[in-house]
């Protein structure tokens, strides 16, 4: 499997915005198939074969084209929605939609020129981790609490407020009761991040007075990624 890399700005890393699995891994593809060392600038237009895309995250061939085209066509008009000092911002991945090139099976993305502040010429507080440590997630928020504790890879551990984690996610306005959040978000993405990644995850919360305000996750990088089980 492939040895690339994927580097974003931290501000990129905590901010709200919601992609499918398939959206999520095309901008990781993307961005793991150019320079990713800091002080290096990210071209403003970039291609992605289905060849290329099935190779990168492990996604079968035959399946390929229209996984690429419809990640493609999810990402355009979606928004990201982060904080950069005392400022909130909402910027789009891209400045327009993608250009499918079908003879070829490709797509080219051109990146918005907000959004290239926090992929490009990056010289502090960015987060990079190996592309093929997400290719065999299948889930969205999996890949979301992935990046968001990467973020904090230095020490293994990070304590996130429950409401920040849910819009890290995309899914603030859902998912009101704690129980339903852990069944269907938190349980099975750390499942699938402890048998399909290379982290291995434990969490707890953290109470105040009788309501769950924070998640406090601890986590480790195994030496050998796992494979689908």
């Amino acid at each position: 499997m492939n040895n690339l890399s994927v580097t974003k700005s931290n501000n990129l890393i905590d901010a709200s915005y919601k992609l499918n699995a398939q959206a999520q891994k095309l901008v990781l593809a993307c961005l793991g198939k150019v320079d990713s060392r800091p002080n290096k600038d990210v071209p403003k237009e970039i291609s992605l074969s289905a060849s290329e895309f099935s190779e990168m995250m492990g996604i079968d061939i035959k399946n390929a084209h229209r996984e690429l085209y419809k990640a493609a066509d999810a990402l355009f008009k979606s928004s990201i929605q982060l904080r950069d000092g005392n400022e909130d911002i909402e910027l789009y991945w891209v400045q327009k939609k993608a250009k499918k090139i079908k003879g070829e099976g490709s797509v080219t993305l051109t990146w918005s020129d907000d959004v290239l502040k926090y992929i490009s010429q990056l010289k502090n507080r960015f987060t990079t981790y190996k592309l093929r440590n997400i290719a065999n997630l299948q889930s969205a928020h999996s890949i979301r609490l992935y990046e968001l504790l990467m973020k904090f890879n230095a020490t293994g551990e990070r304590v996130i407020y429950l409401e920040d984690f849910k819009s890290a996610l995309g899914i603030a306005d859902k998912y009101p009761q704690y129980r339903d959040l852990a069944k269907r978000v938190l349980k099975p993405s750390i499942e699938e991040l402890n048998q399909r990644s290379d982290l291995v995850i434990k969490f707890e919360t953290i109470k105040k007075g009788r309501s769950i305000a924070a998640l406090s996750f601890e986590f480790k990088q195994s030496s050998q990624l796992k494979m689908d089980v």
